[in-house]
């Protein structure tokens, strides 16, 4: 009947549930009014990265890859949905050079890529977040400025002579912290002490801070409250607006729905043919998470 809202540890307000709405207490958690996502029609510019027919083997939890090929697009978001453990994770290992397929190519900028790994992605412009923030985005006993250049530590200018720039790293840190609003003591912290929003604004700002061409963002609201869901949103259509290539991976449909120009879904390490922004519904897109919609292609392919 009543619902109370806590912002800081405080008590902010306590509202008859008949008389308020989901809005109003997102604004109340927040501290200000969050107005809806709005996600404008924008032609997509050339093919930055294509995986075409890569087929990749099972790791660990995720499925194997089976000769699946996709896009992605300057100033396009491709949403890729799925149950988890359907080849969602051997997508992005594949893509932030993680690991390399078994069959298949990988190209870039239209030229196939013959070797690849986590420092050829990052050389060439690609930028993740990544789907478990505690394990593979950052490390616990690191300070933000060690997180923060974790990934271009041998680059300039966090690089000079064969060592650490630390001035650099430490000024790029306090940028992030003030533009990204990362509430911490600074600098200097260990990153374990941040909540899951603050310590998602800090890769988020990690990420877009170099102006990537194509980002990976895997599972990048998961955990966190409306006003960080609200946040990583807006950053991620900025970029997008950029012209950045964008790979979201969710679980969330409703998150795919929103912000993706073109939809896949992932099953049994399969990926289903594009889908239009509004041209395909919730039912449809949960016939491919079942597995449903591809055996009835298969069988027509098969007639």
């Amino acid at each position: 009947q009543k619902v109370a809202i806590l912002r800081y540890g405080k008590l902010v307000a306590t509202k008859e549930t008949k008389e308020t709405s989901p809005n109003e207490l997102a604004a109340l958690m927040v501290g200000n009014p969050i107005n809806p996502t709005a996600v404008t029609k924008r032609e997509s510019g050339p093919v930055l990265m294509e995986l075409l027919n890569v087929s990749t083997d099972t790791q660990h939890q995720s499925k194997g890859l089976q000769n699946v090929s996709l896009r992605l697009c300057s100033g396009e978001i491709v949403g890729l949905a799925g149950v988890s453990g359907n080849g969602q994770t051997s997508i992005a290992d594949l893509v932030a050079g993680l690991i390399t397929p078994s069959q298949g190519k990988l190209h870039l900028d239209g030229k196939p890529i013959n070797r690849w790994s986590p420092r050829q992605s990052v050389l060439s412009g690609i930028a993740r977040i990544p789907e478990d923030r505690h394990h593979a985005g950052t490390i616990a006993d690191f300070s933000l400025t060690e997180n923060s250049i974790i990934e271009r530590y041998r680059d300039q200018p966090f690089a000079r002579h064969g060592w650490v720039n630390w001035q650099a790293a430490v000024g790029f840190t306090q940028e992030l912290i003030k533009q990204y609003d990362v509430r911490c003591p600074g600098p200097d912290t260990r990153i374990r002490f941040l909540s899951g929003g603050n310590m998602q604004k800090l890769i988020l700002g990690r990420v877009l801070q170099n102006d990537p061409r194509v980002i990976l963002a895997h599972q990048p609201s998961r955990g966190l409250d409306i006003g960080a869901v609200h946040y990583v949103h807006k950053e991620l259509l900025e970029a997008r607006q950029k012209g950045a290539a964008i790979l979201l991976i969710s679980e969330d449909l409703d998150e795919i729905l929103k912000l993706s120009d073109i939809i896949h879904v992932s099953s049994e390490g399969r990926v289903s043919p594009p889908f239009q922004r509004g041209k395909v519904t919730p039912t449809e897109l949960g016939g491919w998470m079942s597995g449903a919609a591809f055996a009835k292609q298969e069988s027509m392919h098969a007639s």
